[in-house]
């Protein structure tokens, strides 16, 4: 081998394995081949150009400048670069939601990455399907809940939703929070006043408190739920108070009388029958005015009627429990519960005394007082009220017979 020979070959060696120090002097080449050392010098700069376009490719730097054109050796890579810079966008198409994005090269890649860009389309679609899905739920939930207010609003009773422990207020109708806005602890009034026993929550009931020197009736119907994950009670509430109230008045106008506003004989009746039926201890007074008619022929009925309601007064004051009633026009009757018979006689002539000393009759030419029988009666008793009414009225007018021949002697 030629010197010129050997250095052309240590060059292109030195092109492949050290290109760094791969140079040759023109001038050290024999003159026939000068012409080819130029052209390996060409194709060591060629070479140099692919490997430094190839490597900034294999970083992944595809903004890479390309080699000129003239440099037929980096062709296929300039190819690639396009490709890869067209796949680049591509990717980012599909990241942007366009899977219309097919790659028709790169081989198994382009299979994988089709494959991918499908499966991302169907479970866009299917994301899609789904969002659509829950916004109409989400629709038909908002307008359940507008038509759960709306109807609640107008309800015409007060609805709660009340956590079980802490009694904190998840729900109220515009009812249910103008009690609220009234009275702040009206919530954990009722609460105190339902069953303390939880398995008896769910039911209805009836609960009567004071508010405001007012007496409030409620009928309460109470159901278990759970409230955003939380033991609650719902609360529907009716306020009874005014049918209550008309009731009482109804019953009291129904079981008073009119002038003395003691119970009437219905009333009185009705007691009478229920006490023997339970076998009560009481004690039945049956008591006469003496005298009403020679009040009324000499001053008047309305002097009379002064007389009658003097003395239901003072029959009223026999005790606290008793009921008195007014059965006929002069005629009353005391049930008094728990009470003997010596014990009602003695207070019976202590209401004689109060009677006719009261002081309505200084000044006038009249006397009050009355005459009266007493039975006492017991779990023991199996007599009836007709029976216990017939022997009330005999000790009444043997009373009365005692009395008149009292006032007839002068004692």
């Amino acid at each position: 081998m030629s010197e010129t020979a050997d250095l052309l070959f240590t060059y292109l060696r030195s092109v492949f394995f050290d290109a760094s120090n791969a140079e040759i002097n023109i001038d050290d080449i024999e003159e026939d081949f000068v012409l080819f050392a130029k052209g390996l010098m060409y194709f060591a700069q060629c070479i140099g150009e692919h490997n430094d376009f190839a490597r900034a490719l294999a970083r992944g730097d595809l903004s890479v400048v390309p080699p000129t054109s003239a440099n037929e050796l980096a062709a296929p890579l300039k190819t690639l670069q396009a490709n890869l810079k067209h796949l680049t966008w591509q990717t980012q198409q599909v990241a942007k939601g366009d899977y219309k994005q097919r790659v028709d090269f790169l081989g198994e890649f382009a299979d994988a990455f089709n494959t991918m860009v499908n499966q991302l389309s169907d479970r866009q679609q299917m994301l899609e399907n789904e969002i659509t899905t829950s916004r109409k739920h989400a629709q038909a939930m908002e307008m359940s809940n507008i038509l759960l207010t709306e109807l609640t609003r107008h309800i015409p009773e007060q609805i709660f939703v009340v956590s079980m422990n802490e009694h904190e207020v998840f729900l109220s109708n515009d009812l249910a929070q103008e009690e609220i806005n009234k009275d702040q602890k009206y919530i954990s009034k009722l609460m105190e006043l339902l069953p303390a026993d939880e398995s008896v929550y769910s039911g209805s009931f009836d609960i009567q408190f004071e508010q405001n020197n007012s007496d409030r009736y409620l009928v309460v119907n109470t159901y278990k739920i759970e409230w955003h994950g939380e033991n609650s009670l719902a609360l529907i509430i009716n306020d009874v108070s005014d049918e209550k109230k008309q009731i009482k008045e109804l019953e009291d106008f129904a079981y008073r009388d009119a002038l003395t506003n003691a119970f009437n004989r219905f009333y009185g009746l009705l007691t009478l029958n229920e006490w023997l039926l339970a076998k009560k201890r009481f004690v039945l007074i049956f008591v006469d005015l003496d005298n009403l008619k020679f009040v009324n022929d000499k001053y008047g009925h309305g002097e009379g009627d002064v007389y009658i309601t003097k003395i239901a007064k003072h029959l009223q004051a026999f005790s606290a429990d008793t009921v008195v009633c007014r059965i006929g026009g002069d005629e009353f009757m005391l049930l008094a519960p728990e009470s003997g018979y010596d014990l009602a006689h003695m207070r019976m002539e202590e209401l004689q005394h109060i009677i006719q000393t009261d002081e309505y009759l200084e000044g006038k030419d009249m006397y009050y007082s009355i005459s009266f029988g007493v039975v006492a009666l017991d779990e023991k008793n199996e007599m009836s009220s007709s029976d216990v009414l017939s022997i009330a009225d005999e000790r009444m007018y043997a009373h009365k017979r005692i009395r008149k021949k009292e006032r007839q002697s002068g004692s």
